[in-house]
Order: structure tokens, then sequence, then C-alpha cells
């Protein structure tokens, strides 16, 4: 994940919250109380704001920090922190993804031969490199082209990622430390279930990912073992380009099944239930890793 990906990331999702719970033009976007929602500190929260101010969505004002300049409507959910790209922009940057995710294209390219693969505008190309820069999946090199990010790029590796991650994940909770916290258990359950709760609408392959990182970071990060933590975190940053490729293939019912196995393992995280809630990650994880 490259330095800036977590301020973006975090722009989006505050972009997202503002439409979802409707906040009023003129409320105040507390950089604390985020914080905790997102379970990270306060600093890349307060980029995170930088970056909407610079676009007109928050302005800062010296006495109360933040607040809210313009409302979200259905038309910006989703959205990045720059302009609102158009329906090609997203659907040539979809393709290249997939692409790049299948390894049809190489990790270091030009708009030139992007231009002469997918036969359209120089301007449409750049702006659907844009879109993708801003999540976080590429990003422009200084003297020529543009640069993805790593990535698992081919089903070997994408099977030892699972291997990897059943062992790491299950070994967390199985710390003596191990223990979940519980205000941030009860924002991901919550979360999880306004989740269930578009469904089947459609929903974004950013808030798929944002759901599963920050589900499976917590895991991690409950067992106060911050080696635990890095791996799982490094693991996200590289499976992030594959998930968003291949969001559009996953189902209704396999997006909900995974989404009621994270809430069954909270829920034995809850009632202290540390060996049945292993397991049931163990079973997730592998019905995964087989799919």
């Amino acid at each position: 994940m490259q330095k800036n990906d977590l301020p973006s990331e975090i722009a989006r999702e505050i972009l997202r919250l503002a439409h979802q719970e409707r906040w009023d033009v003129g409320a105040s976007v507390p950089v604390q109380t985020l914080a905790r929602r997102f379970g990270v500190s306060r600093t890349p929260v307060r980029k995170a704001l930088f970056i909407l101010a610079d676009e007109g969505v928050v302005e800062r004002e010296a006495a109360t920090g933040f607040k809210l300049k313009r409302p979200q409507t259905s038309n910006g959910e989703g959205a990045s922190p720059t302009s609102l790209t158009a329906p090609e922009a997203n659907d040539l940057s979809s393709r290249i993804l997939a692409d790049r995710a299948s390894n049809q294209i190489s990790p270091d390219v030009s708009e030139s031969e992007l231009l002469a693969r997918y036969g359209t505008s120089r301007g449409a190309v750049r702006k659907a490199l844009q879109l993708l820069a801003a999540e976080g999946l590429v990003y422009r090199q200084r003297g020529h082209g543009w640069l993805f990010v790593e990535s698992l790029d081919n089903p070997e590796a994408i099977s030892e990622s699972y291997a990897f991650r059943i062992s790491v994940e299950c070994a967390a909770l199985r710390q003596s430390g191990y223990r979940p916290d519980e205000r941030e258990l009860r924002q991901l359950r919550s979360a999880h279930l306004d989740f269930l709760s578009k469904l089947p609408e459609t929903v974004s392959p950013q808030e798929w990912f944002w759901i599963n990182a920050r589900f499976h970071e917590a895991l991690a990060a409950w067992s106060h073992n911050r080696f635990f933590l890095q791996s799982i975190r490094q693991q996200n940053s590289l499976r992030r380009m594959h998930q968003y490729a291949d969001f559009r293939s996953l189902s209704p019912a396999e997006i909900e099944q995974s989404c009621r196995d994270h809430l069954g393992i909270l829920d034995a995280l809850a009632s202290g239930d540390l060996t049945g809630a292993e397991k049931l990650l163990f079973e997730h994880l592998s019905a995964a890793a087989r799919d």
C-alpha cells in the first residue's frame, strides 16, 4: 500500500457516511469520532479531511475543526476524493484492473500502451488511471508511465496467500493475551449489518474490500502482537487488486455468506468463545481459498 492510500480510502468512507447518514450541511465532522469509527489514529483522518477540504466537500474552521460544506447525494456515493469520473472511465478502469490482475498487462505500463490495447482516447485512459490511482492501485512514475502496486497476480500466489493467512490469523486467536476491543467489535458488527441491508443492491468493490480488510485486521490487532497485524496488513495490500478485479464476478449470495461468516466469528468472540471463533475463521478462509 502506498503512503497516501489510507487517507484517500478514509476520505471515500467519509463521503459514504455523509450520504448514508444524511449529514446536514454545516454539521461538524469530528476527527476523534471518525478515528474511533474507522479504527485508526487521528492523523490519517485529518489528512483525509484536508483532501476533502481541497475538493470543497468540507471546510476547516479554526475553533471547531471541520464541518460539511455541501450535501452528499446518491450521485456522490462511492466517489473518489477527486472529481467524479464518467461511466466510461469507470468501465475502462475495471477492464484495466482485470487485465492487470490476470497478468495480461505488465505492472509498469505507459498511457500509449493502454491506448493501443483498448482503442480509446488518451483522455479516457488518463481518467481511468486517475481513478485507479485514487484507489491506491497504481501511481504515476516520476520519469515515464504508471506503476501498479505489488499484487497477487497468479493462482499459485493467491493459494499461497490463503495458506499463509489461515496459519497466521488462526494463530492470532490462540495468543494468551487475545482480547477483542468491545467498541470496535460492535462497530464492525454494525458495519456488516449495514452492508447486508444493501444487498441485493449493488455495492462497490471499494466498500467490499474495506469491510473485509477492517475485519481481518481487527482480528489480528486483538492479539496485541504487532507482527500478526503487520502480516495481515501486508496481505490485505497484496490481495487488494485481485479482490477489486474479482468483485463483479461475485453473486449477492456469495457476498452475503461471507458477511454472515464474519458476523458468526464476531459473535463467538463477543461471547468469549475463542475456540469456536478460530474454528469458524478456519472454515471461512478455507472456503474462500477453494472458490
